[in-house]
């Protein structure tokens, strides 16, 4: 069933936006409510209790996953369930005036049958676009793919990619290879075409088809796993500079939702000084990695590390150049650790305004705004 495209006035003046969060979740508390938006044939997986089968790893949250997030009243009832609720309890008390929608369903990749995952990615694209997007002017929705079918994914892309709605596309990081392999080019080249960014979302790895969630194998508890998990980020980065996704693809912008940023100088130094000695074995690398990164690359805020002195934290946002790559987020609802706007306090006020605002207007551009 595909989305009727909708157009829209401008809403926003960008010099009077507070904050755009480009990290919120929307909670699916009712499958089928989605069902009526997948292919006939493969409905009755998401009118079964619980959903549709998902990919999961054996790693849960110890303690209250929403931390101080506003709840309703009813302790049942999700914080991310209801988009009228989200408006008036987060975005509007708190200064949000744009929030980007991504997903809890972040192995969605790694899923094993491809033609449900296929299903589950349009389903959840047009439940979003006519539940959250279309009623409130303050939600932004990403065009979620699965990547294990390459053809499907770009397939998807190309339908909603003129909905104003829709301002990036969506993969969570756990997949089957690093995300550089050609199999994925496809995906990049929509991406391109249509001058959407590509966001990535930690959350799956271990789980499904996905590969250990280290590179020495799977961790025994959620704390291990969650501090270990940006390691996923590190080799997609190295697999996609070094297979020449951004040489085949110089306008694409990759943002990666919820990995921290401190690991970011370690892998560029890192990255740079082999490439002066190994540059031969890829010579479409024709640049110091870290000017792909630096070009290509966004990372969010949430959760932002708390080094022990705030001079480290005005040290790296140098490095890595955050005044034009750091994007304010809060993964609403899961504010286990700690609310999204103490973490960005310490950040100098002359960037704090970009981190919040200008950054993200300056990727996604007129779509935001519309």
């Amino acid at each position: 069933m595909a989305a009727p495209t909708i157009a829209r006035e401008r809403v926003q003046d960008p010099t009077q936006l507070r904050g755009i969060d480009v990290d919120v979740h929307p909670r699916i508390t009712d499958w089928g409510a989605v069902a009526p938006f997948v292919p006939a044939g493969l409905r009755h997986r998401f009118t079964r209790r619980g959903g549709p089968p998902m990919a999961r790893n054996g790693f849960k949250v110890v303690g209250d996953p929403f931390g101080g997030v506003p709840r309703p009243a009813d302790d049942k009832v999700h914080p991310a369930g209801d988009p009228t609720w989200v408006k008036a309890e987060y975005l509007d008390k708190r200064g949000v005036d744009v929030a980007i929608l991504t997903s809890d369903l972040t192995s969605l990749g790694v899923q094993p049958n491809a033609d449900v995952a296929g299903a589950i990615a349009t389903g959840v694209n047009d439940w979003l676009l006519e539940t959250w997007v279309r009623p409130f002017d303050c939600f932004k929705g990403s065009i979620l793919v699965a990547p294990q079918d390459p053809a499907q994914a770009v397939a998807e892309i190309d339908r909603l990619a003129n909905d104003p709605g829709m301002v990036q596309v969506l993969m969570g990081s756990a997949a089957e290879t690093p995300l550089g392999r050609r199999q994925y080019h496809p995906i990049y080249e929509a991406c391109a075409r249509h001058n959407l960014p590509l966001a990535l979302h930690l959350g799956g790895e271990g789980a499904g088809m996905s590969p250990p969630s280290t590179a020495v194998g799977h961790p025994s508890t959620y704390f291990e796993w969650y501090g270990a998990i940006p390691q996923n980020y590190m080799a997609h980065i190295v697999s996609m500079v070094t297979e020449g996704v951004f040489e085949k693809y110089p306008t694409l912008k990759v943002v990666l939702c919820e990995g921290g940023i401190f690991w970011l100088p370690h892998i560029m130094w890192r990255f740079d000084k082999n490439w002066k000695a190994q540059r031969s074995e890829t010579p479409w690398v024709k640049e110091p990695p870290s000017a792909y990164i630096l070009r290509h690359f966004y990372s969010t805020t949430y959760p932002l590390e708390a080094p022990p002195d705030p001079t480290y934290l005005h040290q790296t946002l140098d490095m890595i150049e955050a005044e034009r790559t750091l994007l304010f987020s809060s993964n609403y609802p899961y504010w286990l650790f700690g609310d999204p706007f103490a973490m960005v306090a310490d950040i100098p006020e002359e960037t704090k305004h970009r981190v919040m605002v200008e950054n993200a207007v300056a990727l996604y551009g007129d779509r935001l705004l519309r």
